[in-house]
C-alpha cells in the first residue's frame, strides 16, 4: 500500500486533472451549442438548395442540360478522391478513431485512391502509414465557417473539372444529436439522382427541430417554376453553387460532431477523476486507521511492559 505522503500527492494530481477536464468539458460544451446550432440552421437551407438542383433536372431539357455537363456521368471509380473530415485536436474520444477507420476499410477496396485531408488528425493518421495525402487543410474556426470552407470546394471542383478524379467521395461524421453521431460516406461528384436523394434525406431529421421541413417541401415541389433568362444560362452555375453547399453541409455537421464528442469525453473524463479520487480517499482514510491502530497497540504494549 502506498505512504500516506504518496496518497495525499496522487490525491492533489487527480483533483487538478478533474479541474482541468470540467473545465474542458463547459468550453466544449459552449462550442458545442454554437455549431450545432449553425448545422441545423444550415439544413433548411442545404435540403431546398439540393432539392432545387433535382427539380431543375426534372424539367423539360433536363437530359440534354445534364448530357452537356461534366457534373453528370456515369460513376466510375477508377480514380477516386476521398476526402476524410477529422479534427485537429484530440481529446474527443472516438470521433477521428471511427472516421479513420471507415476511410481505411474504403481505401482497401479501392487502393488507387487519392486522399485529401481535412484536420491535422487525419494528416497525420496517413503519413504513419506511409499513404501520400494529395492536400491537406487545417486550422479552421472553432465554429467552421463560409471563408475556411472555400478553399476545399475550390480545391475539390478543380480537381474533378480537370478530369483528375473520376469521383470525389466524403467520410464525415454526421451531427445526429448531441448524444449520437454516425460517420457516413457521401458521394459529391458526378451527381446522380440516387445520391442526390440521399442526400437530402440525410439533412432532415428524424424528430426535433426542423422535422417538418419535408412536409414544406412537398408543397413546393407542385409549384411549376419559371427560370429567367432560361435553363442553360443557369445551370452550370447553379450546380455549382449547389456542390459548395453540399460541402459546406458536410464540413458544418462534422464540426458540431467534434464538439459534442469532446464534451462527452471530457464528462467522462471529469466522472472517472472523481471515481479515482473517491477511492485514493479511501485508501489514505485506510491508511490513517491502521497508523492510529498500530500507534494504539504500540501504547499498550508499552503500559504492559511497564506494569510487569
Amino acid at each position: 500500500m502506498s505512504s500516506k505522503k504518496q496518497l495525499k500527492t496522487k490525491i492533489r494530481a487527480v483533483g487538478n486533472i478533474k479541474q482541468i477536464t470540467r473545465a474542458m468539458e463547459m468550453v466544449a460544451a459552449t462550442k458545442m451549442r454554437k455549431t450545432q446550432e449553425v448545422a441545423l440552421r444550415a439544413r433548411p437551407y442545404a435540403k431546398y438548395a439540393l432539392s432545387l438542383l433535382r427539380s431543375l433536372l426534372l424539367l423539360e431539357g433536363g437530359e440534354e442540360l445534364r448530357a452537356q455537363s461534366h457534373f453528370f456521368k456515369e460513376v466510375n471509380r477508377k480514380n477516386p478522391c476521398l476526402v476524410v473530415v477529422t479534427s485537429d485536436r484530440g481529446l474527443c474520444g472516438g470521433f477521428n478513431s471511427q472516421v479513420l477507420r471507415a476511410a481505411l476499410k474504403f481505401r482497401e477496396e479501392y487502393p488507387e485512391l487519392s486522399v485529401v485531408a481535412i484536420g491535422k488528425k487525419g494528416k497525420e493518421f496517413f503519413e504513419r502509414r506511409d499513404i501520400p495525402v494529395l492536400k491537406s487543410f487545417s486550422d479552421f474556426s472553432e465554429v467552421v465557417t463560409l471563408a475556411d470552407v472555400a478553399p476545399v470546394a475550390e480545391f475539390l471542383m478543380t480537381e474533378y473539372a480537370q478530369h483528375r478524379h473520376d469521383t470525389i467521395e466524403f467520410c464525415s461524421t454526421q451531427f445526429v444529436s448531441a448524444l449520437f453521431q454516425k460517420v457516413a460516406l457521401h458521394r459529391v461528384l458526378p451527381i446522380t439522382e440516387d445520391e442526390l436523394e440521399k442526400t437530402i434525406q440525410g439533412i432532415i431529421p428524424k424528430s426535433g427541430r426542423y422535422s417538418d421541413i419535408q412536409n414544406v417541401e412537398e408543397k413546393q415541389e407542385s409549384v411549376v417554376s419559371l427560370l429567367e433568362p432560361g435553363a442553360k444560362n443557369i445551370f452550370e452555375e447553379l450546380v455549382e453553387d449547389l456542390v459548395r453547399v453540399e460541402i459546406l453541409h458536410l464540413i458544418f455537421e462534422s464540426n458540431a460532431s467534434e464538439h459534442s464528442a469532446r464534451m462527452f469525453a471530457m464528462k467522462n473524463a471529469t466522472d472517472n477523476a472523481e471515481d479515482l479520487e473517491e477511492d485514493l480517499q479511501l485508501l489514505l482514510n485506510k491508511a490513517r486507521q491502521g497508523a492510529i491502530t498500530q500507534e494504539l497497540s504500540e501504547i499498550a504494549s508499552a503500559k504492559e511492559a511497564l506494569i510487569s
